[in-house]
């Protein structure tokens, strides 16, 4: 039988994988639409009232920074569901793999650090306003008088915060595998059955001869 070189955990990094790159494409939908959205009701309050203005820079740049963040680990995790998938089987040292997952780990931290900027601005803010020869309050209350509200958790960027945070979770799953997967395979050797198949007795019983064999290489995560 054939080695394949990404047999362990090879179902679990898939699946953390391509979850850790739809909630980032689901966060990514999500702040945008908040964003079409804001525009809109800057657009429709200005006709309501000449003059008015919305003021979010705070949340827009949320979303920004929330939207970069998950688009990165998106492009990170593709590229190795795709390697997976494809079984590519370039070995790498054990000094390369260890540079991916300080990436991968720059990468958590990074959506981290997006999810708790966007936390401290979403939770607890609302969006300003603004208009010639008019009280903000008196402003606030003809919008909320109409429906509205200008609190940031009232609207879709809220629950684009809650996604981030999910995102964050699978991006450390995905770590978690890949580090085990490389582990496995720098001291066992390169797998040679998939995931619901018997190893072989060749290589259950020749994990030394492998071990020795493959010592300095690992899986490409």
């Amino acid at each position: 039988m054939s080695q394949d070189h990404h047999a362990y955990l090879k179902w679990p990094r898939l699946i953390a994988f391509n979850l850790n790159g739809a909630l980032a494409i689901t966060a990514t939908g999500l702040s945008a639409r908040s964003l079409v959205n804001l525009n809109h009701d800057r657009g429709t309050l200005a006709a309501q009232i000449p003059g008015a203005v919305i003021h979010a820079t705070d949340v827009v740049a949320a979303s920004a920074i929330m939207t970069t963040a998950t688009g990165v680990a998106s492009l990170y995790t593709a590229a190795l569901s795709t390697a997976v998938t494809l079984k590519w089987h370039r070995e790498e040292t054990k000094k390369s793999i260890m540079v991916k997952e300080i990436c991968m780990l720059i990468m958590a931290l990074f959506i981290l650090g997006a999810a708790i900027a966007a936390t401290v601005i979403i939770v607890p803010r609302s969006a300003g306003v603004s208009a010639p020869g008019l009280p903000s309050s008196i402003i606030a209350q003809l919008i909320a008088a109409s429906g509205k509200s200008l609190a940031y958790r009232d609207s879709i960027v809220f629950p684009a915060l809650i996604v981030v945070w999910l995102c964050f979770g699978t991006t450390l799953l995905s770590f978690v595998l890949a580090a085990l997967a490389s582990r496995h395979i720098a001291k066992y050797g390169p797998e040679n059955t998939l995931i619901g198949h018997k190893v072989s007795d060749n290589y259950a019983n020749g994990h030394g001869d492998m071990h020795e064999k493959n010592k300095g290489t690992a899986e490409h995560i």
